[in-house]
């Protein structure tokens, strides 16, 4: 489906490209390239930012959506990208998919109160196979024997990498102080997974409809999730000093 405000090209490097030529195509990236890198560097430098902001998303996810919506609005005045403007009419077709986003943000920051960054990362890499396996059930996907290989590598290397809070989080089981605390994060991690789930697959969906590119999916998730979930932290969260003074 189209909605008449183009489709979205990468342009880079394009001396040739008029001014024409760009509107017409709506590029998401209109930053030119100047930079060259070897292709070892070209293939490690994305997989090292992705790395670093997935790390940094988990620990400091009270902040993401303010701060991406900062960014874009800056990368945009500066006319390194391009996304669609604000509209209303889109957003309210787009704000089934924040409500998931939201439930997804907030189980997820329920879970860390009560888990371990690893812990929570092993879950975490277990919605990847929900979601492959989603894909195949609503979409007609196929998970061939190589990704179910990858799978279990990527939930081994967890499941190594947080084996003493993994023994720790076991031992809490017997200890009858803790063993409330434990269900309780259980509790958050396991919806957690079910919204993660629900959010990337409806989002699949969506996208198709509305021809959302990544920078107007990213612009119009983080501005409509700050309200709920400025609504969720004030109607249901702790906003004494001492917690403030501790989050801030």
């Amino acid at each position: 489906m189209s909605d008449g405000k183009g489709e979205y090209n990468l342009i880079i490097n394009v001396p040739d490209a008029t001014t024409n030529d760009v509107r017409s195509g709506t590029p998401s990236i209109v930053a030119p390239k100047r930079i060259t890198l070897p292709p070892a560097a070209r293939a490690s430098v994305p997989i090292l930012s992705y790395c670093f902001a997935s790390i940094l998303m988990t620990v400091t996810n009270k902040y993401v959506t303010v701060t991406t919506v900062v960014f874009l609005w800056l990368f945009k005045f500066l006319n390194l990208i391009k996304y669609r403007d604000f509209d209303w009419d889109e957003s309210r077709k787009w704000f089934p998919i924040t409500v998931f986003l939201v439930a997804m943000i907030y189980t997820g920051s329920k879970a860390l109160q009560y888990l371990r960054i690893p812990i929570y990362t092993i879950f975490k890499n277990l919605t990847i196979i929900l979601i492959a396996y989603g894909e195949v059930l609503w979409f007609g996907g196929a998970v061939t024997r190589l990704m179910l290989v990858s799978f279990f590598l990527i939930v081994l290397s967890s499941v190594i990498a947080g084996w003493s809070d993994i023994s720790e989080a076991m031992n809490n089981f017997t200890e009858p102080n803790a063993t409330q605390t434990t269900f309780l994060g259980y509790f958050w991690m396991a919806n957690n997974c079910f919204w993660s789930g629900a959010y990337v697959l409806y989002m699949r969906k969506r996208i198709k409809l509305t021809n959302f590119k990544d920078f107007d999916t990213m612009f119009y998730n983080n501005l409509l999730s700050i309200p709920l979930l400025l609504v969720l932290s004030l109607g249901f969260e702790d906003w004494g000093q001492e917690n403030l003074l501790k989050n801030l």
